[in-house]
């Protein structure tokens, strides 16, 4: 199983805090993968994530990664908004 965790704004968007679900290995080798696969099975709010992914951050594992950091069963994938603030 993969963990998949929202932050912020996306915690709205989902309506939940994380997910579990396990992936094919052999098709989903990445970050990039692992967010195209859901999409494709998933649809709505997946697609927005698509739309937001150029001002998104990664990480697996407690790690800000690249999105063609390789995932795996077990690891934790953190999907993070932009940050604002005053």
């Amino acid at each position: 199983m993969i963990k998949i965790l929202f932050f912020a704004s996306l915690r709205e968007l989902f309506g939940k805090e994380s997910i579990e679900m396990s992936i094919n290995e052999s098709k989903v080798k990445n970050v990039e993968q692992l967010l195209i696969f859901l999409t494709e099975n998933n649809e709505d709010p997946w697609l927005k994530l698509v739309e937001m992914r150029k001002n998104l951050r990664v990480a697996v594992n407690h790690e800000i990664v690249d999105w063609d950091t390789p995932v795996r069963q077990g690891d934790e994938v953190a999907f993070l908004p932009p940050i604002t603030g005053g």
